[in-house]
């Protein structure tokens, strides 16, 4: 999720694990360590686009990484706290402890968020490059932060007694939001099942992605051995789902594709959600490679993530893999339309 939100988990973790002893230090470094392992956005720099797509959510998002940097980063924050203070073994072996649980819970408590997205995370690494995402928690989502934001501030101002018993609340009270976003994302692919199934069809995979900013509005894809079909579903107010289909292509390019560097990185960041299909470009062809779970409409063979590349007539590559994030055009009318369709669909409407 989005750095602030990261941060904001790591100060609440930080405060439940280390204020009695620590004080209010504690949520201060719990938030910086909470955001410190997107500090892997770094390592391709200098890198192309699909450097971004392998090194982001990797290392420093392995549930192996904390348990070796939170100990060291603990040892040095304990170093740097006691600094020209008398010996006090007892007290201090407490105090290095906490630091240790402090920085260890929030470094934790990062890439325990991230799973809760649809992007994947590598959280084996380096043992395995796999990537796990449940599908519950848009990339930003305000309520949730707003919920840590709320409880940090009532700790800090108004029970400051209390400020561990408050985040613990706070937890208990936003972990609540999460299982509840993942229950919404389960029902939307049951809700989306019995759709198809009405239309009778019984043999698709189904998946519901959360959009942005709310919980409620899911991008559901529907794959059967020919067709992909998008839509999309409010769980505030469920109506039937618009599909918008688009026939699989198998071709030998496809192969092709994935045997470059680049093509192959792309079907695993995409996690099997991968879709192709071909344009005419005069002379020559373009197969074009996009991620079904994101996207701004129902059409298949538009996505925010994208590869392509050009073939002869002969379905031969001509070139290099190019990708790109596409543009969207008429962000603020597009977002004022999410509101509108998640809270205030119009199938409930005209009904009325």
């Amino acid at each position: 999720m989005d750095p602030f939100s990261q941060a904001a988990l790591g100060a609440v973790v930080g405060q439940a694990a280390g204020h009695a002893r620590l004080g209010y230090r504690a949520a201060a470094i719990g938030a910086l360590a909470g955001a410190v392992p997107d500090i892997d956005v770094l390592f391709s720099v200098g890198g192309d686009y699909f450097d971004q797509l392998e090194l982001h959510r990797g290392i420093t998002h392995s549930l192996f990484f904390a348990p070796v940097v939170g100990p060291l980063a603990g040892l040095a924050v304990w170093r740097w706290e006691r600094r020209g203070r008398s010996a006090d073994t007892a007290g201090d072996r407490g105090r290095l402890l906490c630091w240790i649980a402090v920085i260890t819970l929030a470094l934790w408590s990062h890439p325990l968020l991230d799973l809760l997205t649809p992007y994947g995370t590598q959280l084996l690494l380096p043992f395995s490059d796999q990537r796990f995402a449940i599908n519950a928690m848009p990339i930003i989502d305000p309520l949730f932060t707003l919920s840590l934001v709320t409880g940090l501030l009532i700790a800090g101002r108004f029970m400051k007694r209390r400020a561990r018993a408050v985040a613990l609340w706070t937890l208990l009270i936003s972990s609540g939001y999460l299982a509840y976003a993942w229950q919404l994302n389960i029902a939307a692919e049951k809700e989306a099942t019995r759709q198809l199934h009405a239309q009778g069809i019984r043999d698709a995979q189904v998946a519901a992605f959360p959009t942005l900013l709310q919980v409620h509005y899911r991008r559901v894809v529907a794959r059967t051995a020919d067709v992909d079909r998008v839509g999309y579903l409010s769980m505030w107010q469920p109506c039937d789902i618009a599909w918008q289909q688009a026939s699989r292509i198998r071709t030998a390019s496809m192969a092709s594709f994935l045997a470059t560097r680049e093509g192959h990185i792309f079907s695993w960041f995409t996690m099997g959600w991968i879709r192709y299909h071909l344009e005419q470009l005069g002379d020559e062809i373009r197969l074009r490679a996009t991620d079904l779970r994101y996207g701004f409409d129902e059409n298949p063979d538009r996505s925010i993530f994208s590869a392509s590349v050009r073939l002869n007539a002969t379905g031969g590559l001509l070139g290099q893999v190019v990708a790109g994030r596409n543009a969207v055009d008429g962000g603020a009318q597009r977002l004022a339309g999410l509101f509108e369709d998640t809270y205030a669909p119009l199938c409930r409407l005209t009904l009325r």
